[in-house]
């Protein structure tokens, strides 16, 4: 891809504006708060479309950040050629999803409302900007570049193609053990499990009941026979209040025997529940075994992808570190070797026949090396795509050698390279080294 015109009706300071570019290397020079960066988040912008948050975080975004100063249109358009076709690409950020391709000489309207990543082209925003487009002080790469490289060097051996997203794969896998890990059974089963143990002796409490009960009613006074005498003594008796001392000892017993039943009343009805508990409490144990069972292979499929991870890079990594490390021995004038990369990002790089760990070189050393990490990944990634280099005020720390050796790389590479400065000394290196390069000077009075 090249960029060749880049029109701003409206973006920030920057109104009614048109800026052209050239195939190579393109230096856009100005002092602070001339313009720089908001002509180059245009550029991200007008391929990718502008960042939009919600709520309290909406303050900070580059959409709210780049509202016209001067109002009017919010967007403009950009002209590029990729893959040889001339397309013109119109966008009004004010209106969501506005954005229209045009196929530059035919007029023909390529699409509308659609964005270009995922259908003119395959890399992404997190991808440009995890590699070649990078800002002041963000040049060195973190874990999201290691996160794409792992899952792109995982899909291509696994699935030979970018499709399948392997880290997804392995953070859909951690959400559903978290999910599984919160099954209600595991709360319900214990519930269900002091219940129970509440419960054990109920039989035994049942049992010894029933032979109280029994041995009460063994004990009811035995009725002799009686005289008609003695039935007219017992009526006068009842007559004037008088109560039988075998009555006495029958109701106490009576009254006995009615206090077991009660209690045996409610232990039968609290056994008939036990039987639904029971059933319950194995139909929980069944359900946590399966439970666990799925835990089990969810961590082990997330191992076997770990494994593979690790073995895939040892294969497909071999490519990247080598290409990382032709550019860093160029860019270092054959001072740094080898480099080195795990795939969590680690890098150790070698100097002189010793492996130095990235944390004892200096700062313009590490920078350098992360520079030839994002080109290199690019290139990995993305192979079929150049899209252009986007470098924005990034030399803070090179001296004079190392900003010369890095901008001799630039200007030999395949790709478009578009350079942001306030440094003048980018300008005479680049004189100085008879680099061919062209030029765009943005003044604080214009934007």
């Amino acid at each position: 891809m090249i960029i060749e015109t880049a029109s701003l009706m409206g973006f920030g300071k920057i109104h009614r504006k048109t800026i052209y570019f050239g195939d190579g290397l393109h230096v856009v020079y100005g002092e602070n708060e001339a313009g720089k960066t908001t002509l180059k988040t245009f550029l991200v912008a007008m391929l990718f479309g502008l960042e939009k948050k919600r709520g309290q975080a909406a303050k900070n975004d580059e959409f709210h950040k780049y509202l016209p100063f001067m109002g009017g249109i919010y967007g403009g358009s950009i002209e590029f050629t990729y893959k040889n076709h001339m397309y013109q690409v119109q966008r009004n950020f004010s209106e969501n999803q506005d954005v229209t391709v045009f196929d530059r000489e035919s007029g023909r309207r390529v699409s509308e409302n659609t964005e270009l990543s995922g259908n003119l082209f395959s890399m992404t925003r997190e991808g440009y900007l995890q590699t070649l487009c990078v800002s002041q002080g963000e040049i060195m790469a973190g874990q999201e570049l290691a996160s794409m490289l792992r899952n792109y060097l995982a899909n291509m051996s696994h699935s030979k193609t970018q499709d399948v997203d392997v880290e997804k794969a392995i953070s859909y896998l951690r959400k559903e053990i978290r999910r599984e890990k919160k099954n209600p059974a595991y709360e319900q089963k214990e519930e269900l499990r002091q219940i129970l143990d509440t419960k054990k002796d109920e039989e035994q409490q049942i049992a010894q009941l029933e032979l109280e009960r029994d041995m009460l009613e063994e004990q009811y006074p035995e009725e002799e026979p009686k005289t008609i005498l003695w039935r007219i003594i017992d009526w006068i008796r009842g007559l004037f209040g008088f109560v039988r001392q075998e009555d006495l000892q029958k109701k106490e017993i009576d009254y006995q025997i009615e206090m077991i039943d009660l209690k045996l009343s409610q232990l039968y009805e609290s056994q008939k529940k036990l039987i639904g508990q029971r059933k319950t409490f194995d139909r929980l144990k069944k359900q946590i075994k399966e439970t666990e069972s799925n835990i089990l292979a969810m961590q082990r499929a997330m191992e076997i992808i770990k494994e593979a991870s690790e073995e895939i890079h040892d294969a497909f990594g071999k490519e990247f570190e080598e290409r990382v490390s032709t550019i860093m021995e160029e860019i270092t004038d054959g001072t740094y070797t080898k480099v080195h990369i795990d795939d969590a990002m680690g890098i150790v790089a070698m100097k002189d026949g010793t492996l130095l760990d990235i944390n004892y070189l200096s700062t313009g050393t590490v920078e350098q090396i992360y520079l030839a990490v994002r080109i290199a990944a690019a290139e990995l990634m993305f192979p079929d795509e150049i899209f252009p280099v986007i470098l924005d005020d990034i030399f803070g720390n090179f001296d004079h050698q190392r900003l010369q050796r890095v901008l001799n790389f630039l200007q030999k590479t395949n790709r478009q390279v578009i350079l942001f400065t306030c440094r003048k000394d980018v300008l005479s290196i680049l004189e100085e080294s008879g680099c061919r390069y062209e030029k765009t000077v943005l003044n604080k009075e214009e934007t």
